[in-house]
């Protein structure tokens, strides 16, 4: 009984092994000489506990897309609390900005001005 429940285990983790590979393959195979920048944007709005783990987590996520993704964190009404969290984290990890919906906008408009 044990000895297929085993055996059921391997199968499924090799299942998501070969899917990984492959994964690998195809992102290998479409990665071009210039990637140009990705944005992650994350709004947050009013009182958030769970602020911290969303920026983590997009963090994570930009980290496992590969290339230049850069996370943004919009303030679209935080509390005092919840943005002095974010404001942390942010500090904490230099590659999420936070900015308001305002600051976005002109974020995007200076960063694409010249394309």
């Amino acid at each position: 009984m044990l000895g297929n429940i085993l055996k059921v285990i391997f199968a499924v983790l090799a299942v998501f092994g070969a899917v990984e590979l492959a994964r690998l393959i195809i992102l290998k195979m479409l990665r071009t000489n210039n990637p140009g920048d990705a944005y992650l944007v994350v709004s947050i709005r009013g009182h958030d506990e769970h602020a911290e783990a969303v920026l983590l987590g997009a963090v994570e996520r930009a980290n496992w897309a590969g290339g230049n993704v850069r996370v943004v964190c919009v303030d679209c009404g935080m509390d005092p609390p919840t943005r002095e969290i974010c404001e942390i984290v942010c500090y904490d990890h230099p590659g999420i900005t936070l900015c308001t919906p305002e600051n976005l906008l002109r974020h995007c408009s200076e960063k694409f001005a010249n394309t």
